[in-house]
């Protein structure tokens, strides 16, 4: 078995535990909540890895999302892979890189100008985002060194969005592995989203 795959299963397991414990609490909170705003307090389960390691989307639901959760949920995509391959033969300026999450949100090509655009216009308050996408990094699903979304759920309230999600990194040259839970909560108007948040749950980055 190659180490892509055993990290994959193996962590897929470990983050399932992990989030199993989200669900609980989403479900408690839910309980507690009126019928008409039950849906507000669930964690969506919006990408996920099926028990082949294949990933997985919730189309129907994406097809909802308003611009402030596109925009938040193309924000963490943007430095963590998800079935990032060449749409044709690879451009020399690279812009031609399909990931299958950010091709779902309607955001175009890896760190394309419709991508990067579309995050600037909606986090344009907040300094820290815009500061960290001035650092787009494209990256292949062949590539050697990258990282691979497990798992990502989505709460929506009012005027809060918060993102739970799990994901491994691996070095193949260098045979090594690593894993990570992170939340990050974003407050949102008609015409504007910030971070307000963002903290790791388990694990840690390269």
């Amino acid at each position: 078995m190659t180490i892509r795959l055993f990290t994959l299963l193996f962590l897929f397991s470990v983050s399932t535990s992990v989030f199993s414990q989200t669900n609980a609490t989403s479900s408690t909170s839910a309980n507690k909540s009126s019928a008409e705003n039950a849906s507000q307090d669930i964690y969506i389960k919006i990408l996920w890895l099926d028990s082949n390691g294949i990933v997985q989307l919730n189309t129907n639901y994406i097809k909802t999302l308003t611009d402030q959760q596109r925009a938040a949920l193309g924000y963490i995509a943007t430095d963590v892979s998800s079935e990032c391959n060449w749409d044709g033969v690879k451009k020399a300026d690279g812009s031609n890189l399909k990931c299958r999450f950010l091709w779902a949100l309607h955001l175009g090509y890896q760190c394309s100008d419709m991508h990067l655009s579309f995050l600037r216009k909606w986090f344009k308050e907040d300094t820290k985002v815009l500061e960290r996408l001035q650092y787009c990094n494209k990256t292949e699903s062949s590539a050697k060194i990258q990282d691979h979304f497990i798992e990502v759920k989505m709460l929506t309230t009012n005027d809060t969005i918060k993102i739970l999600y799990s994901a491994v990194g691996e070095d193949l040259d260098k045979q090594k592995t690593w894993s990570w839970q992170e939340e990050s909560t974003y407050s949102f108007t008609k015409t504007g989203i910030k971070q307000i948040n963002r903290k790791n749950i388990n694990g840690e980055y390269n």
